[in-house]
Formats: structure tokens, C-alpha cells, sequence
């Protein structure tokens, strides 16, 4: 093995530990974990030293798959300490989500500039990398985990609270995905069971003709108008008006109905929930099309 300057182990160690910096830094962000900043640093500077010495020894026992998985729970155990295996697969899951994202990115750069970036034995390393572009780097990276991460901690978050849900009515069934949404807190006030809303256009076809004439008229929230349509229909035993209140609609209502079954499937089980109330919403509740239906909290609580 030839010589290694000392300045080349210096930049290398350095490198390495802004990565593992700002890598545990983001996955703290994506998980909303609480972290402490010399935890992170000193985390970071376990990771650096590693890839110094699997540069300086080149052993096949330090660039093995089996010793890296033990060196991130490690670092992870550092910046998170260690409260259950449950808590640290999620955390291990993200910080190698984070990990193949920004290797990406850095096998991108490598591709087009082979002159400032180099590869050896599985590590990164810069050379000859001019300051000013060190520092734009760094600034597009912030800006990048900025304006990002909320949006990815936010898909995140939501991917692990959406259950499929089935509506069953009159021997017709939809299924569509529904969020367990904390902030629905709206019930029958005639019989005091929750509500799940669902957006009326995934379902129109599961109702009778009554119900959509209502809202093809732009109706859906007009008493005198739904009960002048529903005099006469087989599902005014059905039907409920759910109050609600929104800022800057204090006193709005949803028009809804008792449906024959419903069904939510929790982790790949479908279980029937008694008493629960379909309320109509004419819009979309979920700008990214993640789901089409909120669930009450009360209703997977039973």
C-alpha cells in the first residue's frame, strides 16, 4: 500500500463528516425526532473516522455490508439514543431513504465531474473543490432540505394513517383510501355516532337519484331544498345533516347518510364498524390525491 498524505486523510475525514451531518441532521427533521447537536456532531465524526481507516487499511472485514448496517444503528444510537427496536428500524429506514437519496445526487455530480469528485473503496472524497462552489453547494443543500423536507415528512407522516375503507349501500360497494384524521371530531347529533366523510364524487354512484339531483343543483346545504327532495324517497330514513365548523364557516353543514356496512382494513384485516355515519363532502380533501375519505379517530379506537 503506498503512502496516504496527511492531507488527504484531513479531506477526506472532513468531507465525510458534513455528510453524516447533514444525513442524520435530515433524517432528525423527517422523523420530528428531538435531537441534541453534540450528539449529532459526535455521531458524525464516528461515521468520518470509519471511512478514514477503511481508506487507510483497505480490509475486506471493514468495507463489508454487515459491519456498515452496525456502524449506522451506532451513529443513529447516538443522535437518538436507544428507546425501542421498533423506533429504530423506522429510523433506520429513513436514514437509509435519506442515504440513497443524496447518493444519488453525488453519483450524478460524479458522472460530470470526475475532475473535482473521486471514488475510492466505497468513499467520497473532493479534490480540488474551489470554495465559492463549496459554499453555493452548501446554500443550494439548505434551500433543498428547506423547502423539501416539510412536503416529504409530510407524505411520511400521512402514508402511515391511511387505512382502506369499503362504504357498502344497497348491494354496491366502493373501497377508497381514507386518513385517520385527529381533527375530525363530528358526529350524528341524532344518535351520536361519528362521522367519516367522503368526497361525493368517489361514491355518486353508490347513491340514489335524489341525492345527486341535490347536488347537480349546487343544493347540498340548502334544508329546505333536501327535505323538499327527499319528502318522498325511501332514503329519508337514511339520511342525516351534519353540522360543522370551519374558519371563516361557522355554521355549515354536510349532508350524510347511514350506509349498510362499512369496513376499514388495518393492516391487511378487513373488520365491520356498527354505527357510523357517511358524511358527503362536494370537494377534494386531499390536494395530492392521497386520499378520498377522513376517518374518525373514535371509530378505529373501538
Amino acid at each position: 500500500m503506498g503512502p496516504i498524505e496527511y492531507r488527504y486523510v484531513d479531506i477526506i475525514w472532513l468531507d465525510n463528516l458534513v455528510m453524516n451531518f447533514i444525513l442524520l441532521w435530515t433524517t432528525s427533521k423527517l422523523s420530528k425526532e428531538c435531537i441534541v447537536l453534540w450528539r449529532l456532531w459526535l455521531a458524525s465524526c464516528i461515521g468520518a473516522s470509519y471511512a478514514v481507516v477503511m481508506i487507510y487499511y483497505k480490509s475486506s472485514i471493514l468495507n463489508c455490508l454487515g459491519l456498515k448496517i452496525l456502524l449506522s444503528l451506532a451513529m443513529l444510537i447516538v443522535v437518538f439514543k436507544y428507546t425501542s427496536i421498533a423506533k429504530l428500524l423506522r429510523l433506520m429506514g429513513l436514514f437509509y431513504s435519506v442515504t440513497f437519496a443524496f447518493g444519488g445526487g453525488v453519483f450524478g455530480i460524479y458522472f460530470f465531474t470526475q475532475d473535482i469528485l473521486s471514488i475510492e473503496n466505497g468513499v467520497f472524497y473532493i479534490k480540488n473543490f474551489p470554495v465559492k462552489v463549496l459554499f453555493f453547494s452548501a446554500l443550494l443543500i439548505i434551500i433543498f432540505i428547506y423547502t423539501l423536507v416539510p412536503r416529504i415528512r409530510r407524505i411520511w407522516t400521512t402514508s402511515h394513517l391511511v387505512y382502506p375503507i369499503k362504504i357498502i349501500y344497497n348491494g354496491m360497494d366502493f373501497i377508497l383510501d381514507a386518513l385517520l384524521d385527529t381533527g375530525n371530531s363530528l358526529y350524528d347529533p341524532m344518535t351520536h355516532s361519528p362521522v367519516v366523510i367522503v368526497e361525493y364524487t368517489k361514491i355518486q354512484e353508490l347513491l340514489p337519484n335524489e341525492i345527486r339531483d341535490i347536488f347537480k343543483a349546487d343544493k347540498d346545504s340548502n334544508m329546505e331544498y333536501i327535505a323538499n327532495t327527499l319528502s318522498d324517497s325511501d332514503f329519508i330514513g337514511r339520511f342525516r345533516l351534519i353540522p360543522y365548523h370551519t374558519v371563516g364557516k361557522p355554521g355549515g353543514l354536510l349532508l350524510g347518510f347511514r350506509p349498510d356496512k362499512v369496513l376499514i382494513s388495518v393492516e391487511d384485516k378487513w373488520s365491520e364498524y356498527e354505527d357510523i355515519i357517511v358524511a358527503l363532502y362536494n370537494d377534494r380533501l386531499s390536494r395530492d390525491e392521497q386520499y378520498h375519505a377522513l376517518i374518525h379517530p373514535e371509530v378505529l379506537s373501538t
